[in-house]
C-alpha cells in the first residue's frame, strides 16, 4: 500500500497532465443543461445582493474556478442558479479561463452570468517603467479574453497584491483605468490576501469597484480584518470572499488532528455570509457534491443545531492551520524565507490538489527565499501566532517536491 506521502508526489506531477484530457471527454456533454435554472432552493428564494456601487445583483454563493477541471461542474453550478464564475489568467495555465469560456459559450449564456478574470504582476515585472507596466498588464489581459472568447469580462481585477507598494503600482492602475475605459471590463477590481493594509489603501486610491477577499472562520477575533472590511462595502466598494472554508480543509487526505464533519462546510460558510457588508463567496468546489453542499445555503443562513454545535467547538481555528499571511512568520526566519509563499504552495498542493497553482507559486518566490533554503536547515524554528504548524508544512513541502521537476 502507498503511502500518504508517495500518493501526494504522483498528483503533484500527474494531474496537470490530466487536465486537458478531462477537459477535452467532458466539454461536449449537455446531458446537465436540460432544464432550466432554479429560482428556489428547498430552504427558500436564492438570496441576493447588490455588488457594492456595480449596481449587479449577484446570488450570496459564486464559482470559484480555480480547482475545477471539469465543463460539467460549471454547468450543473448554472443550472442549480451560480451566476458569477471566477478565474484568473494563471490558473492551470490558461487552462481554466479557456474552459470558462468554451462552457459559457455552448451554453449562450454570457448575458446572464458574471465574469471574472484577473491578472497578476509577475516578480521581474515589477521594475519596469508606468508605460511598460502598463502596456503588460493590458498584453496579458488581451490574450485571457482571447482564452474566454469574449470581448469583454465583467470583473477585472488586479491580482493577488499583497503590499501596498504593488497595490499603488501606477503601470496596472493605468492598465485598469483603459481597459475599463475602452470596454473591455465593465468593473475593475483588486484581489488580495493582506487584507488590513492592501484594502485600506484601496479604499484611499478610490477607484476599484470590488474588492476579493480572504475571509473564514478562523479570523473571526480579528476586528482589525473584520473592520476594514466593513469599511471597504460601507465606501461602495463590493465585497467578494474566498478562502470561505479556510484553505479546503474537509479533504480527507490532508493532516488533521481530527477528520471535520461534513456540516463543518455548510457551518464555515454560512459564518462567513452572514456578514452583511459581503455580496457573494466563491469557493472553490471541484466536485459535484461540494458544488450541491455549497450551494445549499443559499435559501436560509440560519444555523442548524449541528452547525451551532460545530462552530461552537473553538479547536477549529487551531485544527485548519490556516495561514493568514500576516508574514510575522518571514521576520521569525534567520534566512528570511518567504514562509508565507511557501504556506499557500503548501495549500494548493495537499488541500486543493492543484499542482499547477503549487507550482505557480514556488516558482515566483526569490531565489534563496523558498524551499532551497529550507533545504539548508536540519529543523525549523518559525512559530506562527495563528497556530500554523510550519515546520511540519515545510517538511511535507520538502518531502513532495524531492527529486521532481518541482524541487525548488
Amino acid at each position: 500500500m502507498k503511502n500518504q506521502n508517495e500518493w501526494n508526489r504522483r498528483e503533484f506531477i500527474v494531474k496537470p497532465l490530466a487536465l486537458a484530457g478531462a477537459a477535452g471527454i467532458l466539454g461536449r456533454t449537455d446531458l446537465l443543461f436540460a432544464n432550466p435554472p432554479m429560482k428556489t432552493t428547498a430552504s427558500g428564494p436564492i438570496l441576493q445582493r447588490t455588488l457594492g456601487k456595480t449596481g449587479m445583483t449577484l446570488p450570496i454563493v459564486s464559482m470559484g474556478v480555480m480547482n475545477a477541471d471539469v465543463p460539467g461542474l460549471l454547468r450543473r453550478a448554472y443550472e442549480l442558479g451560480i451566476r458569477h464564475y471566477d478565474t484568473a489568467a494563471g490558473y492551470q495555465r490558461g487552462r481554466n479561463e479557456e474552459m470558462v469560456g468554451q462552457v459559457i459559450k455552448d451554453m449562450g449564456v454570457r448575458e446572464k452570468v458574471t465574469i471574472a478574470t484577473k491578472e497578476a504582476v509577475r516578480d521581474h515585472d515589477r521594475e519596469l517603467n508606468t508605460a511598460d507596466g502598463k502596456a503588460r498588464f493590458i498584453e496579458q489581459t488581451e490574450k485571457s479574453l482571447k482564452r474566454l472568447q469574449m470581448d469583454h469580462v465583467d470583473i477585472l481585477f488586479y491580482h493577488s497584491v499583497d503590499s501596498v507598494e504593488d497595490a499603488h503600482s501606477e503601470g496596472p492602475l493605468e492598465a485598469l483605468r483603459t481597459l475599463k475605459k475602452e470596454g473591455k471590463t465593465r468593473f475593475i477590481g483588486i484581489s488580495t490576501h493582506k487584507t488590513v493594509d492592501v484594502i485600506s489603501e484601496a479604499i484611499r486610491l478610490n477607484m476599484f469597484d470590488v474588492v476579493l477577499v480572504t475571509l473564514n472562520y478562523t479570523m473571526a477575533h480579528d476586528n482589525g480584518i473584520l473592520g476594514t472590511i466593513e469599511r471597504a462595502a460601507k465606501s461602495g466598494i463590493g465585497v467578494i470572499a474566498m478562502k470561505t472554508q479556510a484553505g479546503g480543509s474537509v479533504r480527507p487526505d490532508v493532516h488533521l488532528p481530527k477528520p471535520l464533519p461534513p456540516v463543518s462546510q455548510t457551518a464555515l460558510l454560512k459564518w462567513v455570509l452572514n456578514h452583511d457588508f459581503v455580496t457573494t463567496a466563491i469557493p472553490g468546489f471541484s466536485t459535484y457534491e461540494h458544488l450541491e453542499q455549497d450551494f445549499s445555503v443559499v435559501g436560509n443562513l440560519a444555523y442548524t443545531e449541528e452547525e451551532n454545535t460545530f462552530l461552537a467547538d473553538k479547536s477549529f481555528t487551531a485544527q485548519a492551520e490556516f495561514c493568514q499571511q500576516c508574514g510575522e512568520c518571514r521576520e521569525a526566519c534567520p534566512k528570511r524565507v518567504e514562509v508565507p509563499a511557501l504556506m499557500r504552495s503548501h495549500m494548493y498542493a495537499l488541500q486543493y490538489g492543484n499542482a499547477d497553482m503549487a507550482r505557480t507559486m514556488l516558482a515566483g518566490i526569490p531565489a534563496g527565499k523558498g524551499l532551497e533554503a529550507c533545504r539548508l536547515c536540519d529543523a525549523c524554528s518559525v512559530a506562527c501566532r495563528n497556530s500554523v504548524q510550519v515546520a511540519r508544512k515545510i517538511g511535507e513541502l520538502k518531502a513532495l517536491t524531492r527529486g521532481t521537476a518541482f524541487s525548488a
